[in-house]
């Protein structure tokens, strides 16, 4: 009977001892007010444990029993550990965190930066990330594209991306300069002047040459009507046809005044009768008779060689006016020795 009774003693403390154990094994729960968050966002986390020695919270001790604010950029486990001795107890809560969104990105740029006042140039820009792009001046554009524009003065563009991300800016600036002044007109080219006038008493010299006449004699010559043949020729042009002209006769001293005019007359009367036949007209022919006057020869000599007789034997041929239709006002008149 002695035995049975120790025998029971000894399994009640044995059960004792057990439910002992038991009762102390430490406990502890752990509790998020949310799971899942936007990045930036708060979460509750509260706690409570039993029979423990010490309570830890992803490594930092705390409290039993508490509470405490989180603010994870990341998803990120919480675990509570409760120990008592050797033994502990466990519990975690995931905390899910959604990234923000990413940043609008924006550029913009002109083709050109300069131009002048009344020229265009084009804007282009593009951004990423956005809900909404903006530009000044040009109000609310596509997300990416170009623009022509023409400002009158210098400006800055500045545009604008908004998305969930925030908000980004981009500028560029035209500078607008007056454009330089039209060139002055160049002077207007002066007239070249008129040609001169030809000089026709000039002219007339150069061609209706004088002609020689023998000793008392108005017979002309061979070699004097070749010259009037010649002479003929320059007063039949178109140009010279108009022109009046005077032949004058000359004789030298020998023999009286009263013959020597006379004979000078029938002189430049032979040359006239001559150009008449040649088919100049006798109106524009006038002559005259000099007789001895101009005679200056004191020996025969030759036409060729003044002073001299046979130089003073001659017809001289003067232009008076006419030629062309810009002719001299005033008769220029030639004289030959």
């Amino acid at each position: 009977m002695g035995k049975y009774r120790v025998r029971i003693i000894v399994f009640s403390i044995v059960l004792l001892a057990l439910a002992l154990g038991l009762a102390c094994k430490p406990r502890v729960s752990l509790q998020a007010s949310k799971n899942q968050i936007k990045q930036g966002e708060e979460v509750q986390l509260t706690w409570e444990s039993k029979n423990a020695k010490s309570v830890e919270l992803n490594g930092q001790q705390v409290a039993p029993k508490g509470a405490q604010t989180v603010r994870p950029d990341r998803t990120t486990t919480y675990e509570i550990i409760a120990r008592r001795g050797k033994k502990e107890a466990k519990d975690s809560e995931r905390i899910d965190v959604e990234p923000p969104p990413p940043p609008p990105e924006i550029s913009i740029s002109a083709d050109r930066s300069a131009i002048e006042k009344g020229q265009s140039t084009t804007l282009r820009w593009s951004s990423a990330n956005a809900q909404r792009v903006e530009i000044t001046g040009l109000g609310s554009v596509e997300a990416s594209g170009q623009r022509q524009v023409s400002p009158t003065e210098s400006t800055t563009y500045t545009a604008t991306a908004t998305g969930p991300g925030g908000s980004r800016t981009a500028s560029t600036r035209i500078t607008v300069t007056e454009p330089p002044p039209p060139p002055k007109p160049e002077p207007p080219k002066a007239e070249p002047p008129p040609p001169p006038a030809p000089n026709w008493g000039a002219l007339f010299a150069q061609n209706v040459k004088p002609i020689f006449f023998d000793f008392d004699s108005a017979k002309l010559r061979p070699e004097a009507q070749d010259t009037l043949r010649n002479a003929a020729s320059w007063l039949s042009r178109s140009e010279n046809a108009t022109m009046v002209f005077q032949i004058e006769g000359n004789c030298d001293p020998r023999g009286t005044e009263e013959y020597n005019l006379a004979l000078g007359d029938r002189r430049a009367n032979a040359a006239k009768e001559f150009l008449v036949s040649l088919g100049i007209d006798a109106s524009r022919i006038k002559t005259i008779s000099y007789g001895e006057q101009r005679a200056q020869g004191t020996s025969e000599g030759s036409p060729d060689s003044p002073p001299s007789w046979a130089h003073d034997r001659r017809d001289d041929f003067v232009y008076l006016s006419g030629g062309g239709s810009r002719g001299p006002t005033a008769p220029v008149v030639i004289l030959f020795k």
